[in-house]
């Protein structure tokens, strides 16, 4: 099973397998809710900074990586509500757009 949303030139910010690593799942029951999670979960990142792709280069990457992967973290935890964090936004504020 491979994850909808592309959000880089080349293909998903991770894999399934990374999610379920990052949420410490080590079976197959949840695959298609984590899925749909994570997919929820990088487009609330690119939203929060009104962008539509991540920005190139690997810096960037990794820091949509990391936030998609907390903000995964938390839908899948607390499946009512969900922010981003502090961590998260420190992590992609410095590539939000601003409207003005």
């Amino acid at each position: 099973m491979t994850l909808n949303v592309v959000v880089t030139q080349t293909g998903p910010l991770f894999t399934l397998e990374e999610a379920k690593q990052h949420l410490r799942v080590d079976h197959s029951d949840d695959d298609v809710l984590i899925s749909a999670y994570s997919d929820a979960a990088v487009a609330r990142v690119l939203q929060h900074c009104g962008i539509p792709l991540v920005p190139d280069g690997a810096v960037p990457e990794a820091a949509f990586k990391v936030a998609a992967l907390l903000v995964l973290g938390d839908i899948y935890a607390n499946r009512e509500t969900s922010t981003l964090s502090r961590a998260v936004l420190s992590l992609v504020d410095p590539y939000r757009w601003l409207k003005v």
